[in-house]
């Protein structure tokens, strides 16, 4: 333990100025939550949150945020994700996943691969999906899945989500692995329900992965166990991305130092002392003359003018 103790006293000197996201591999059985406080504790970082809910059953990638990185969760959150899901069919349950009590089994001797190709399409493009019960989701300041372990069942109203991608991966009776690509708000544990009734079998997830998310990939992502031993031997930080890697969408503009005054304060930027000159007039992320990243600028349209969306004052 005493050799741990150097290290960390270094990082405890340095956590305010932490500021970016971690690609943590959530492992099998422990909770988002519980990786935010676990990072939090072998970092010392004051301000920590995770960018997207993965059940206790569920592995994959689960970016963390340090800092101000915490301001850009929304953006990470609105990218698309990519699911490995291994569906158990012929099998239904009440959550819609491998601990739930079984509600119907029925024998797979139609089910073939021709099956899956004739109902893919359907649960391709913009779809309306029904949050399961057993889920994160709140209502009336309630989690859903406390609702239904107290045997309230709600009728919940279907959502439009979008599903960009299914690419089935693996057909070996009765598991079928698929790929999944959507975007905010989708659940997994939904379509597995869907998928089976509209097959006439049933089925339920029987495991279940999150590959990619938005930048981050499983492949690019480092294991909590790795991650608390390099965190406890002092050499944790170049695992750290920096905010503005997750707005690889926005278009980048430099400014020149009395612009980026401007922004740092909050303002509008006038056209006539500097003219932004991008396609879409929406959003940018602005660099100062060193090419330092200081913010998000955002196009008001009721004031025809760009101003400062978010700024940020990093550490360079």
């Amino acid at each position: 333990m005493i050799i741990y103790l150097k290290p960390l006293i270094k990082m405890i000197v340095k956590n305010d100025s932490i500021d970016g996201i971690l690609n943590i591999n959530k492992p099998l059985d422990v909770t988002s939550m519980n990786v935010v406080r676990i990072v939090k504790s072998f970092t010392k970082v004051k301000k920590v949150g995770h960018a997207g809910t993965l059940d206790p059953l569920a592995t994959g990638v689960l970016p963390i945020c340090l800092g101000q990185s915490t301001r850009v969760m929304e953006d990470i959150l609105n990218s698309q994700k990519v699911y490995r899901v291994i569906l158990h069919l012929g099998i239904s349950t009440n959550t819609y996943d491998l601990e739930g009590e079984v509600l119907n089994t029925k024998d797979l001797n139609d089910i073939n691969y021709d099956s899956f190709k004739n109902i893919i399409s359907k649960f391709e493009g913009d779809i309306e999906q029904i949050p399961p019960m057993y889920s994160a989701l709140k209502v009336k300041g309630e989690r859903l899945y406390k609702l239904a372990r107290k045997g309230i069942n709600l009728n919940l109203k279907p959502r439009k989500v979008k599903v960009y991608s299914l690419k089935i991966l693996n057909w070996s009776s009765p598991f079928l692995t698929l790929d999944i690509a959507c975007g905010k708000g989708f659940y997994v544990r939904s379509f597995a329900n869907d998928f089976g009734e509209l097959l006439g079998c049933g089925a339920h997830i029987n495991n279940l992965s999150r590959i990619r998310n938005g930048i981050f990939s499983i492949e690019s992502s480092v294991d909590l166990e790795d991650f608390k031993d390099r965190a406890q031997n002092g050499d944790w930080m170049n695992l750290i991305y920096s905010i503005d890697t997750v707005l690889d969408k926005l278009p980048k503009i430099i400014v020149d130092p009395k612009i980026e005054k401007i922004i740092k304060n909050g303002g509008v930027i006038p056209d006539d002392i500097y003219e932004i000159n991008v396609p879409d007039k929406s959003k940018c992320k602005v660099y100062n003359s060193e090419g330092n990243f200081i913010g998000i600028i955002i196009f008001e349209k009721s004031l025809q003018r760009w101003k400062c969306y978010k700024n940020f004052n990093l550490a360079i």
